[in-house]
């Protein structure tokens, strides 16, 4: 395929047809050979010809055009560009040749330079429709996107049907979120050339940003009919179909992905979490541990290779922390593991969870320090936490339960001791995720007004005291609600895990959504009930009310995203059977 513009620089600058001696012939014959694709046979002729000292000026100037553009078909940017730049200097104003440079200069990462020949060329022919085109790309490059899509724009009023042109034009409209205006262009540049696999992928991620998870799957669908090994368009057809816990088919489309790009660690990693999620835990966990190689997941602070299994090392292991404060607590039960089998291991945590490690894990504790990537280059061997359970094969029947595998904190602070009501039930209440989670914060979190309610005519007749464990910014939805009889606001004390963990020890029953917290109260072995959102993430499994992960744990899930009413109606549920 030849590249952006290529077509018009090669008709643009035709041989001029006054000439009539044999070289004039050559010429014309090496321009149809680079039309044919025989880039070699052109390169070869085009280099013969500027060898002739009979060689007009005009037709030496497009055989070193020529020339730059075989070399550059040939990859071989890099010899292509003294032959291009002496083109254009025997003819500075062809504005053919320096869109040439421009897209040989593209190709090469000098996307600067090329934007400079861009110009240039707008400013010699301001109705070269190509041009536009190019100089877009390349904006869409540098993520100049809002200037990218000006370009696009112009290429189109001089080229309506230019279906690249509505194709890219829509990619940039979907990056700025303007996902009405990008669907109406990928559908003018599906009516200008339906047969375009690349257009109808991109066309489903578009789908996808609207939630329109049906549309989605018929554009990768329609991509893959289109080019059966179209391997980015099976790797997004299994992500939306996991979405739609489509899961055997997900795992089939992530699968043949992966065998078409194995170089794609985004799809390996989407692979791994499926397989989590509907339980195939062994294989899930090697497809999660991909997770290493991609640069917005984990980073490890360490460039040595991570340690195998292998119990025969003459050093510590260090075991280091990753992603959020709830996968810590999860998967700290692995550290007395470790040293079981004689590992002398030191953890790297972050400094809200030390204390509650140092303090209660069970039945014994590594030496813990401060995550500080430049302080732990020292260690010779590290695997990073959420690697052990690879390491170890952890299957759905070999999850380490340990009930209770975090012991209640040793002493508690007066500070966070509080006297039962006789008769009363001690809850524990959280609504919110943490804000650090971006991506799933929303999903997560539920109002506490739809919550609260429920429990009004039992904190009036003193059988329930409601316990806030809820801190940040959405502790302040309590504010309707403090000072009231049967409610305690504990954020204003708890700067620490250990906090929380003192708190919840003294507690009868946790209510929480998918946080840290809920990960302390299971580890405690508390009795739980987990309210789940629907897309919730692999660890939670699909269709149980209990996990493997924590015995003393019930979940409950909503019915459909966003749907808290329905967990809401469950939890009274509850409560009706426990209170009466």
């Amino acid at each position: 395929m030849l590249p952006w513009g290529w077509e018009n620089i090669l008709c643009v600058c035709k041989i001029p047809r006054m000439l009539t001696m044999d070289p004039q012939a050559q010429a014309s014959h090496a321009l149809e050979l680079f039309h044919a694709g025989s880039f070699e046979q052109a390169r070869a002729l085009s280099i013969t010809l500027l060898e002739d000292a009979r060689l007009a000026a005009g037709v030496a100037a497009e055989m070193e055009h020529l020339l730059g553009a075989c070399l550059h078909q040939l990859a071989r940017g890099e010899e292509a560009l003294p032959h291009l730049r002496r083109a254009i200097g025997l003819e500075p104003a062809n504005a053919g040749y320096l869109n040439t440079l421009g897209v040989v200069l593209r190709k090469l990462k000098r996307t600067d330079q090329a934007i400079r020949c861009y110009e240039r060329v707008i400013a010699l022919q301001p109705d070269f429709s190509d041009v536009y085109y190019n100089c877009g790309n390349a904006l869409s490059e540098q993520k100049r996107t809002e200037e990218a899509v000006g370009r696009f724009r112009r290429c189109l009023e001089l080229n309506p049907r230019h279906h690249s042109a509505h194709h890219n034009l829509a990619n940039a409209l979907r990056d700025l979120k303007e996902l009405e205006a990008a669907l109406h262009h990928y559908e003018l540049s599906d009516q200008c050339e339906h047969h375009n696999p690349d257009m109808h992928c991109n066309w489903g991620l578009a789908w996808q940003l609207q939630e329109r998870w049906d549309k989605a799957i018929d554009s990768f669908e329609l991509a893959i009919n289109q080019k059966a090994d179209h391997a980015a368009s099976h790797i997004n057809l299994g992500g939306a179909l996991a979405v739609q816990e489509r899961f055997d088919e997900a795992c089939a489309a992530l699968r043949r992905g992966v065998e078409l790009d194995d170089s794609c660690n985004d799809a390996k990693f989407n692979l791994g979490l499926t397989l989590l999620t509907i339980g195939q835990y062994e294989e899930g966990w090697k497809f999660y541990d991909t997770r290493l190689s991609l640069p917005d997941k984990v980073k490890p602070p360490i460039a040595s290779p991570i340690w195998d299994g292998n119990l025969d090392i003459d050093a510590p292991l260090l075991v280091w922390a990753e992603q959020g404060y709830g996968d810590n607590i999860q998967f700290a039960r692995y550290l007395p593991i470790l040293m079981e089998l004689g590992l002398q291991v030191t953890l790297s945590t972050r400094k809200p969870l030390m204390e509650l490690f140092r303090q209660c894990l069970k039945p014994q504790c590594p030496a813990i320090i401060d995550h500080n990537p430049s302080e732990l280059q020292g260690f010779k061997h590290h695997v990073p936490l959420l690697t052990l359970p690879r390491i170890f094969r952890t299957s759905i029947q070999t999850v380490p339960m340990m009930p209770g595998y975090l012991q209640a904190p040793p002493i508690l602070a007066p500070s966070l001791k509080f006297d039962r009501q006789p008769f009363a039930i001690n809850i524990g209440l959280v609504w919110a995720s943490g804000v650090d989670n971006k991506d799933m914060y929303a999903d997560k979190s539920m109002p506490l007004e739809l919550l609260l309610p429920l429990f009004d005519i039992w904190r009036q007749e003193r059988l329930v005291v409601l316990h806030s464990l809820q801190v940040g910014a959405d502790a302040a939805q309590l504010e309707p609600w403090r000072g009231q009889r049967g409610v305690v606001d504990w954020s204003p004390k708890l700067d620490t895990f250990l906090d929380t963990a003192s708190v919840l020890s003294q507690l009868d029953l946790v209510i929480s959504v998918d946080t840290a917290v809920a990960h302390v109260a299971g580890g405690l072995d508390k009795p739980t009930w987990l309210l789940l959102q629907h897309n919730a993430d692999f660890r939670w499994l699909r269709g149980r009310a209990d996990t493997p992960w924590y015995p003393n744990m019930s979940l409950i899930r909503q019915k459909k995203l966003g749907d808290w009413s329905s967990v809401v109606e469950q939890v009274q549920d509850r409560l009706q059977q426990l209170l009466g």
